[in-house]
């Protein structure tokens, strides 16, 4: 046979089996896909995470400087006639020791953080604020008193834990505590104490350090987001990075979020709570300076002390 023969009788794929062959790739693909998604959900963890430890330490610098934590907010009481107080958030405290100098420079302490005069600094979306797992984090907080002021505040992942809500001991669910106050506080909280407490120092974190949080998820804040529904400019009290009323105060919530004072811990509602948009958990800087994952479906007991920093309980495995 020649070799234009043998050319004559070569013949490309049938029909029957290029359609295998797309078959065959489309079942690699549909295996792989989850494997990948896990991945890039992993590394996004580990980036939150290492957000926190940032800010954590930073908190620690802080402390080294100044002799004390800063406060969980300033609030030196109304601003004029507008109705809202004059505050201030945690967060510009930090600037100077997570390479922000120059937008602390331009903060100003004279005025509250939602005025004008601040605006170049509230809007600045800062990534060590953000959770790379929420979606859509480059919304605003434009309601209350940045409507007043037609100011807004760009979004923050993260908060302080301020304290555990007495009714939960009440009802049993938590400990009753010798303080339920969280590691970070400095004005009035209702239902834990009617005078302002003085800046926290290490000293005053008596269950442990390594056994107390500092700051948690307490991500997204769009319109009472629910997974799967499109996002919005904030629409609940405390989103900015630099809040005016931020913190979690732990009351739990239904499971599926919709009333609070219930047993759920985290993940359930970010109307005030531990959460995250992680499958599983949410992460959480602890006042050592380590930065643990904290698993869905904790007991509402075990992070209420967690969250307590001289309650006298013992916290035991989490």
């Amino acid at each position: 046979m020649t070799w234009s023969q043998n050319f004559k009788t070569r013949r490309g794929y049938t029909l029957v089996e290029l359609l295998v062959v797309i078959a065959i790739i489309a079942v690699l693909i549909g295996l792989l896909l989850p494997a990948v998604q896990t991945a890039r959900e992993t590394a996004r963890r580990l980036h939150c995470a290492n957000h926190l430890k940032q800010l954590g330490l930073a908190l620690h610098t802080h402390h080294d400087t100044h002799g004390a934590f800063p406060p969980a907010f300033i609030n030196k009481g109304p601003y004029g006639t507008t109705g809202f107080g004059f505050t201030h958030g945690w967060s510009p405290c930090l600037l100077p020791f997570v390479e922000q100098q120059q937008l602390y420079a331009r903060y100003n302490w004279d005025v509250p953080l939602y005025h004008p005069l601040n605006q170049e600094v509230e809007a600045q979306h800062l990534k060590i604020f953000q959770c790379p797992s929420t979606p859509e984090n480059y919304r605003y907080m434009t309601f209350g008193p940045f409507q007043l002021f037609e100011t807004k505040g760009a979004c923050g992942d993260y908060t302080i834990a301020l304290g555990v809500d007495a009714e939960l001991a009440l009802r049993g669910w938590a400990d009753s505590a010798a303080d339920y106050r969280g590691a970070l506080m400095h004005t009035p909280t209702p239902g834990l104490t009617a005078t302002p407490s003085p800046p926290t120092r290490l000293a005053n974190i008596t269950d442990g350090a390594a056994t107390t949080i500092l700051l948690t998820e307490d991500a997204g804040r769009p319109r009472r987001w629910r997974v799967g529904q499109k996002g919005d400019d904030q629409a609940l009290e405390g989103g900015p990075w630099n809040h005016f009323k931020g913190g979690i105060l732990l009351q739990g919530s239904m499971f599926d979020g919709s009333m609070k004072l219930e047993r759920c811990a985290l993940n359930c509602t970010n109307d005030g709570e531990v959460y995250a948009f992680h499958a599983g958990g949410a992460n959480a800087a602890l006042a050592d300076g380590s930065v643990q994952f904290l698993k869905a479906g904790m007991d509402i007991r075990v992070m209420a002390r967690l969250i307590t920093r001289a309650g006298g309980e013992a916290v035991g495995d989490f």
